[in-house]
């Protein structure tokens, strides 16, 4: 009450016309509850006028009174690792006060706080001081879990096989009771999608969260639908270690429907990971996609390739042909003896309408044919550094037969091809061709081609097909097209062919007629060894002249 009637005063005193201060009037004291959200409001004068643009934050006090050991949030955008993706700071101009808002509470969030305006301590400024309570029973004898930030940890819930029909979940302790965060059902709190994975197996309930937060220090204990059995279960106490927070890349991609994505997954090059992998999670479980190793999920053969710089600790995944499928959770997967680093990304199809590479997903040519795959690009990548590529599951051999056709003086691009050129197609040439644009090290898109090529006697037909690549909504009209010299080939063996099937239509035709003759006039006579043709009427008839005779 008494904070409320400090903060009216104090803002009548700033409506005042001429008057300015050199103080930020804060409320003294705040209390928030421990894993619940907290926000206050510092309000300042409007004169001078510099104060609305200045630079607004907030800090930790150090050894110092008045003075800032670390700042924690700033209208910048800016938020130190120990509060990072829970903290914000939103300045209303137009009203001249700002709002600190902090989620996640946390006992270790104690202590006293200033409030200013300016780029230092100079500044003018408040100082409050934060309180955290507890409002909920805490387990007892909760085991203690350490996760590095970003990282991941893993849930062991045992039960008693003989109620292994009873739903099973782990929840995380609140002021309201317990939040269930998954059940053994796949049911997942929306806070957690994307985040978190189960599975039952031989009276053991595992449950493992990934990129792990500040927020997710709490407590948890695991749980059943059937009473008796939830008395006995264990109680855990996450607790968090920040000396590792890695910037990751995006957690967002929202590639264009055909286009491509790349996900970057970053890590400790110091680290020794045994094992790498990119996957997709699916009703509660990520199965690897593809590993660095070079396994793959052969639905996704030639459209997915990953990049891992051990040096620099860069882990890239670049997937091309993009469909409404695709869409989903998707985890960088990095597990060790020691170590266990998860990060996650999602992936959105694009609603706009962005042109981008487009070109043959299957082309198919008969073996010593050339064979040309073409790769369309838009405007927009007309200076960018353009490849092609042979995929080989974890990497992709850059090719040198490459023909750019842009002409600078077209007004548009919408004629611009990459032309790939095979003078003299085998069948060592099948495979998977990728076409793309890049900026430096960083992959733009990427659009994959299949090339099919087969011996002449497999019976490639010189007609118009339709091909739908694994994964791609885009069909590609293909046109297999023999050179010059092979039409003049197949038109001499048509020639010939034709002369052949006339030969044997008049042999056919004059074993027919005879055919015919033999079922009018009877049965033909064998005279010794000689067949002959005589009927037996013709017979008859000679013998009765000689008789006559």
């Amino acid at each position: 009450m008494n904070n409320a009637v400090f903060l009216f005063g104090f803002i009548c005193i700033l409506l005042i016309p001429g008057a300015e201060s050199d103080e930020i009037a804060c409320p003294r004291r705040v209390t928030g509850t421990e894993y619940e959200e907290i926000s206050f409001q510092c309000f300042y004068s409007p004169i001078p006028n510099a104060n609305k643009y200045s630079r607004k934050f907030c800090c930790l006090e150090g050894a110092r009174p008045g003075w800032c050991k670390q700042t924690i949030v700033s209208d910048s955008g800016y938020s130190s690792p120990n509060f990072h993706g829970r903290i914000t700071l939103t300045d209303s101009k137009e009203k001249s006060f700002f709002t600190v808002t902090i989620d996640g509470l946390q006992k270790e969030d104690e202590g006293t706080y200033i409030c200013g305006i300016g780029q230092n301590d100079n500044g003018i400024k408040g100082v409050l001081s934060l309180s955290v309570v507890e409002d909920t029973k805490i387990p007892e004898e909760a085991e203690l879990l350490y996760a590095q930030l970003r990282g991941a940890v893993i849930f062991k819930c045992n039960y008693n096989e003989q109620v292994a029909g009873q739903r099973k979940y782990l929840c995380k302790v609140n002021k309201n009771g317990c939040l269930d965060i998954i059940d053994s059902t796949g049911r997942t709190d929306p806070s957690y999608e994307g985040r978190v994975t189960a599975e039952m197996k031989a009276g053991t309930f595992t449950v493992k969260m990934v990129q792990v937060r500040n927020l997710d220090a709490a407590y948890y204990t695991c749980g059943s639908d059937d009473p008796e059995e939830s008395k006995d279960l264990p109680n855990y106490d996450l607790r968090i270690n920040e000396e590792t927070d890695i910037l990751q890349g995006p957690h967002l991609l929202t590639p264009r429907l055909g286009g491509s994505l790349s996900a970057q997954c970053i890590y400790n090059p110091k680290k020794n990971y045994t094992e790498k992998f990119f996957c997709k999670l699916q009703d509660g479980v990520c199965n690897p996609i593809i590993k660095t190793d070079g396994s793959m999920m052969s639905a996704y053969e030639g459209r997915v390739l990953i990049d891992d710089n051990s040096t620099s600790g860069l882990m890239q995944v670049l997937m091309t042909n993009i469909s409404n499928k695709d869409e989903g959770w998707y985890w960088c997967v990095l597990t060790g003896k020691k170590h266990d680093q998860t990060s996650t990304i999602q992936v959105k199809i694009s609603k706009e309408n962005l042109p981008g590479l487009s070109g043959n997903t299957f082309v198919q040519v008969p073996a010593g044919d050339p064979a040309k795959i073409t790769c369309s690009y838009p405007c927009r990548y007309k200076t960018a550094q353009k490849y092609w590529c042979r995929w080989e599951n974890f990497q992709c051999k850059p090719l040198s037969n490459v023909e750019d056709t842009q002409d600078s003086q077209l007004a548009t691009c919408q004629t611009e091809e990459l032309v790939l050129t095979i003078k003299s197609a085998s069948q060592k040439d099948s495979g998977f061709y990728w076409c793309g644009v890049k900026d430096g090290s960083r992959y733009v898109e990427s659009i994959t081609s299949r090339l099919i090529v087969v011996e002449p006697s497999s019976g490639v037909s010189n007609t118009n097909s339709r091909a739908n690549f694994a994964g791609d909504s885009r069909k590609v009209e293909v046109v297999v097209t023999p050179s010059s010299a092979n039409n003049n080939k197949s038109s001499t063996v048509t020639a010939a062919v034709v002369s052949v099937c006339a030969a044997v239509l008049v042999v056919c035709a004059v074993f027919l007629f005879l055919r015919l003759r033999k079922r009018k006039n009877s049965d033909l006579v064998s005279v010794g060894s000689y067949r002959t043709n005589i009927s037996m009427t013709d017979l008859d008839h000679n013998t009765a002249k000689r008789t006559r005779r």
